[in-house]
């Protein structure tokens, strides 16, 4: 006879208790005596391992017509005391059609273990976070059928870039039969869009905008290792300043490019603001007046180029060309092996392939040379960040 197993029940939430990532004074330990959500090392640090994340793998996330980076989170995003993960605009979460509950009965109305649901921000700024849990219990028989068939898929892993402040729902779900399906789930922004308000197209605009006018700290010209020489490094630095996102993959690296726009006088052929330009608001107006979204989020695709996701993965038709999610198959196997936390194994098993790209125009930009003590160092194409 086979033993029964039970796992944690799937569709409670954490954050009942309104518990903030980092609500305390003490910056290394949470609101309730636990550690924080967030990772707490020091800058220089992070931004260590950042630029070893930006520079020293087997891609660079700086490319000719793109700046980008993992879904994945860093090391020290966890659920300590809410669940914060999604931090690098992309969110990430299971849906789940799971067999019947008993053999020979209906299957069960889906569930999205790890979803964030909503966010609160209080008065001084503190996040309380709901999700989903990203557990789910099993039945028995629910078990017996996985461990006969482990290859059959009964649920995805969904990665969205949909920009939490993009309100209009994609034109796919204009008609009543035309709205795509995720296990029988509709995407709509209700469920699909990010809800972190770090990940939003504002925030994106005025991170570029801070960036270019910030001041960075520059390197002594005595000390050929000062480690400020490094134009990432320097970035990374500026966004610690300015927003305390150090520990990013995604923050870094767009600074470090927004930087290097200024130190090598780049702009727009005809004038113009740059950050507007590289990520317009929404919705965009044209000359007759009609409204659109241009930029539904940062698309999603794999290292090899946007039209590449990985293996057992896909691009949701969303009427739109966003490219601003993807699926990736979630196996009885995987369930068995995960189910305390199946966002967690939705991250480890394809959130490192699955890749955010911020676009730039090719074109868009042109640089006559800056001024100020690395003006010498720029390339045609300075927001390619080499070192």
């Amino acid at each position: 006879m086979r033993r029964a197993v039970t796992w944690l029940w799937g569709l409670s939430v954490l954050g009942m208790l309104g518990l903030a990532a980092c609500a305390t004074d003490d910056p290394g330990t949470g609101g309730q005596g636990g550690k924080t959500d967030l990772p707490t090392d020091t800058p220089t640090d992070s931004c260590t391992k950042r630029k070893a994340d930006a520079l020293e793998g087997n891609v660079s996330m700086f490319a000719s017509d793109a700046i980008r980076w993992a879904c994945a989170d860093v090391e020290g995003v966890n659920t300590n005391n809410q669940d914060d993960r999604g931090q690098e605009y992309c969110e990430y979460f299971a849906v789940l059609q799971l067999p019947p509950e008993v053999e020979g009965g209906d299957a069960p109305a889906p569930i999205t273990p790890g979803r964030i649901t909503s966010v609160e921000t209080s008065d001084i700024g503190q996040q309380y976070v709901t999700t989903d849990s990203p557990g789910v219990e099993l039945t028995d028989d629910q078990i017996f059928f996985m461990e006969d068939y482990p290859s059959e898929v009964v649920g995805q892993c969904v990665f969205t870039s949909w920009h939490m402040d993009i309100m209009p729902e994609v034109p796919a779900c204009e008609s009543a039969d035309g709205c795509p399906t995720v296990q029988g789930v509709p995407v709509t922004g209700e469920t699909f869009r990010m809800r972190l308000p770090a990940n939003a197209n504002e925030a994106a605009s005025a991170l570029v905008a801070d960036c270019m006018n910030g001041t960075p700290s520059y390197g002594d010209a005595e000390d050929a290792e000062d480690p400020l020489h490094s134009d990432f490094y320097r970035g990374c630095l500026m966004v610690s300043e300015l927003y305390g996102t150090e520990w990013r993959r995604s923050d870094p690296a767009v600074c470090a490019a927004a930087m290097r726009l200024t130190e090598c006088g780049c702009g727009l052929p005809e004038g113009g603001h740059v950050p507007t330009a590289l990520i317009p608001a929404q919705p965009v107006t044209d000359t007759e007046g009609n409204e659109s979204i241009t930029l539904r989020g940062f698309p999603l695709g794999g290292w090899a180029g946007l039209d590449t996701v990985p293996p057992g993965c896909r691009q949701v038709e969303l009427g739109d060309n966003s490219q601003t999610i993807v699926t990736c198959d979630l196996t009885g196997a995987d369930v068995l092996n995960g189910a305390t936390d199946l966002k967690r194994k939705c991250t480890e098993k394809y959130g490192k392939d699955v890749v955010v790209y911020v676009p730039i125009p090719q074109g868009a930009l042109t640089c006559s040379g800056g001024d100020g003590p690395y003006a010498d160092t720029c390339s045609a194409e300075p927001w390619v960040v080499t070192q």
